[in-house]
């Protein structure tokens, strides 16, 4: 009897361990799928990637003239403001006037050409006398260098005062007291702080027009003191407008302010970005979505070559040109075209993009 429970007791052990020793076969989500060399000519094909993943930033900010491409008008002249030719947002050429002025400093200065002129041809006539006089033995030759002495500094003086009244734009042959304020640069008006009537003073610290170029712009934006760290230079964004919500204009960071606000806890960044259609304006206001890349890699496959079948996403593999094998994938999220994954494919394999319909059709 003894001998018969150990025979037992030995067959139930080992009846225990062949169990151990054998593991249960894991059910496969994976399905060989074989088509034609003729149906894969209608395949995409793309490969799978392993890249450095990001991390996205949605910022709020606005449009801005860029700075490095504006120029303000200040007044040379203190005057009363007979004319004003421009508007806000108008486009102007270099050169052309902005403004007229009625000026004392003009018509001191238009006073002063008109006497130089005077003098300049009695100069003229005097030095012409003397070489004639010369000539005729009663004028010595330090006589006719004292007449041409006295021609050139009345010359050099009415070019003087030609330049002058050239700079606050009047004109030397009138003498109208006006003082015309000229565009500096092509560009638009962005800034205007004069009206007609109004009293100009030269030393007046605020501009009167500022002129900008507005081929490109800057988006000005503001950075939480906790989001700093998800910041650099060079990052990539993408920025919509309510003007246009439908296009998204391109862009990288350009610089990042060093010093932080101390009520708003915020950080200025700057992007530049092309205007060349003159859609944007200033003060529009922009959201602006931030990539930054992060040191951790991820698997990357294009968001097309996603099945979504039984509850569960699927790609279809490429074992060979005509060999093909769906498999599940675990998605770590979705970037618009690009979908990062955890598990399901490796970094080389080929994946179909288009076409993965033809391939489930086959299979069934």
């Amino acid at each position: 009897m003894r001998f018969l429970l150990s025979v037992i007791s030995v067959s139930v052990f080992f009846s225990c361990n062949s169990k151990k020793e054998t593991p249960e076969q894991p059910e496969t989500d994976k399905s060989l799928i074989r088509i034609t060399k003729q149906q894969t000519k209608s395949l995409g094909i793309d490969t799978v990637k392993e890249v450095y993943g990001q991390k996205e930033l949605t910022l709020t900010g606005k449009i801005s003239v860029d700075q490095d491409k504006v120029s303000s008008v200040f007044p040379i002249a203190s005057g009363n403001v007979l004319k004003v030719n421009v508007s806000l947002g108008d486009k102007v050429n270099k050169g052309e006037v902005l403004a007229v002025l009625r000026s004392s400093e003009v018509n001191s200065f238009q006073s002063q050409y008109e006497m130089a002129a005077s003098d300049l041809k009695l100069a003229k006539k005097n030095l012409d006398n003397s070489e004639e006089l010369y000539k005729s033995n009663y004028y010595s030759q330090n006589q006719v260098l004292s007449a041409q002495n006295d021609y050139k500094k009345a010359q050099s003086n009415l070019n003087m005062l030609k330049q002058q009244l050239k700079i606050y734009g009047a004109s030397p042959e009138e003498n109208d007291a006006t003082y015309k304020i000229l565009a500096p640069i092509d560009g638009y008006i962005v800034d205007k702080n004069i009206t007609e009537n109004m009293e100009v003073r030269a030393d007046n610290a605020t501009d009167l027009f500022m002129v900008s170029y507005m081929n490109t712009v800057w988006v000005v934006a503001d950075v939480y003191e906790s989001d700093l760290s998800r910041v650099h230079v060079d990052d990539p964004v993408e920025i919509t407008t309510i003007a246009y919500p439908d296009k998204v204009f391109q862009g990288k960071i350009q610089k990042i302010n060093t010093l932080l606000d101390p009520v708003s806890k915020t950080l200025k960044v700057r992007i530049v970005l092309d205007n060349k259609d003159g859609l944007l304006k200033p003060d529009m206001f922009a959201s602006i979505k931030v990539h930054s890349q992060t040191e951790q890699k991820y698997i990357s496959i294009p968001t097309k070559a996603l099945v979504f079948e039984n509850n569960k996403y699927e790609v279809v593999v490429a074992k060979n040109d005509t060999t093909f094998e769906k498999r599940i994938v675990k998605i770590l999220r979705s970037d618009g075209d690009i979908t990062y994954l955890i598990s399901g494919v490796s970094p080389g394999e080929r994946i179909v993009t288009d076409g993965s319909l033809i391939v489930a059709f086959d299979e069934e």
